[in-house]
């Protein structure tokens, strides 16, 4: 068993924990030596809202940027300039890159290199939404939202480039294990509209034995929510990214995986749940009938379980490559039937809208695993849709980093959500 566990902790949980949690301090970002960011005659109302310097979010989460819009020489032309800290995936040399832009259906655009475009909107609340697509021989979604920087005349550099569209909050529980008080850790991103806003809350996978103290996020898929009028509450459950309470690990440190230490595990999950919409239908800015759960890996699973054993607290479940162990676990251990037959008891009584997103390249679940669950959970009556997607770069269970695969059905099930 200790051979099978350590294999599927090597090849897919370690990696994907570090890709969506590593920080590192950040050097400062350069800024061009002659920013002027007055309209000139030639400048619309259109073009001008967009002029200024935006910062304070990075692409991929670890990719501090910067953008800086001026008005062009000619009319209809601005001069945007994409400022980089060092980056191994950005397109071009750290320092500023000069580009022109041009207002297409209320949006920015400009073309950072041939394969590499990027568009801008406003936001409600002033702040900047911004889609970077690269095509060739890969093809990469990243977001980010950005703020207004003032700038002192002369300053060359932009410093604290650390910060993000995100404050982290506490959410209280009663502990079941002690019947104490404890705090769930959790990374909420504001709407950027006034008035009750739905809610997003996204669950984390299975964390890697060392690694419980760091806070995970998805946050492709939470921009993409707040640029749609969206709140996004990232939870941390118990025992992880700093939550109180005592983390019960994915594998038994006494013996193999079992059925019942699964569902030993699961209604602990619910239970962390439960304590997060709790507190989150208080909100004064939450609108509390509109509540979407979603996760990945194990989150996709806890989404899928809450939505069935809590029908009337949500409005749907997203879940990214969702599963109970790695399909070579429950072959070994559990017969194969684990999270197949959690689906089919989800399925039989979730009457409202899923969505299923996995990669057919996901180095912990085959692609007719991922159909024989949904197949189940459709079976026993579930309503959803899945999609099973192919190229995911690397390991297909990191779907959630790479929005380019599931941008358009998230975008679908929103509308279809939309009142």
């Amino acid at each position: 068993m200790r051979s099978i566990v350590r294999a599927c902790l090597a090849a897919v949980w370690l990696p994907f924990v570090i890709v969506v949690t590593a920080t590192t301090a950040r050097a400062e970002i350069p800024l061009p030596a002659d920013i002027a960011i007055a309209p000139t005659a030639s400048t619309s109302s259109a073009e001008s809202a967009f002029l200024g310097v935006w910062a304070h979010d990075a692409w991929g989460e670890s990719r501090p940027a910067a953008l800086v819009v001026q008005a062009g020489r000619e009319a209809g032309v601005l001069r945007v300039t994409h400022a980089y800290d060092q980056d191994r995936w950005r397109p071009f040399s750290a320092g500023d890159h000069d580009s022109s832009g041009r207002l297409v259906d209320g949006e920015l655009v400009a073309a950072l290199s041939p394969n590499v475009t990027a568009r801008y909107r406003l936001l409600p609340d002033g702040r900047l939404f911004g889609r970077l697509e690269r095509r060739g021989t890969w093809h990469d979604v990243r977001y980010v939202i950005f703020e207004r920087v003032p700038i002192a005349p002369g300053r060359t550099a932009l410093k604290n480039t650390d910060a993000r569209p995100w404050r982290m909050v506490d959410i209280p529980m009663t502990d079941p294990a002690s019947g104490r008080p404890i705090t769930l850790k959790a990374t909420y991103y504001p709407p950027a509209m006034a008035g009750p806003a739905p809610l997003l809350v996204m669950g984390h996978g299975d964390v890697t034995p060392g690694y419980e103290y760091r806070i995970l996020r998805s946050g492709e898929v939470a921009r993409l929510f707040v640029s749609r009028g969206w709140a996004v509450l990232e939870m941390m459950r118990r025992g992880t990214g700093g939550s109180g309470g005592t983390l019960l690990p994915e594998f038994r440190p006494d013996g193999p995986i079992t059925a019942a230490y699964g569902d030993q595990r699961m209604a602990a999950d619910i239970t962390d749940v439960d304590a997060v919409l709790a507190a989150v239908r208080t909100w004064p800015g939450i609108d509390a009938s509109r509540i979407l759960v979603g996760g990945q890996s194990r989150g996709g699973l806890i989404a899928i379980e809450y939505l069935a054993a809590r029908p009337n607290a949500a409005i749907g479940a997203i879940n990214f490559a969702g599963g109970g162990w790695c399909e070579r676990d429950e072959q070994a251990f559990l017969q194969g039937r684990y999270t197949t037959d959690r689906f089919a008891k989800a399925g039989a009584a979730i009457r409202k809208p899923t969505l299923w997103l996995y990669g057919d390249n996901d180095r912990c679940f085959s692609a007719s695993f991922i159909r024989r669950g949904f197949d189940a959970y459709r079976t026993a009556g579930g309503t959803g849709e899945l999609k099973i997607v192919s190229g995911v770069p690397g390991d297909g269970h990191g779907l959630v980093m790479h929005a380019d695969f599931w941008e358009r059905s998230i975008l679908d099930m929103l509308r279809r959500l939309t009142p």
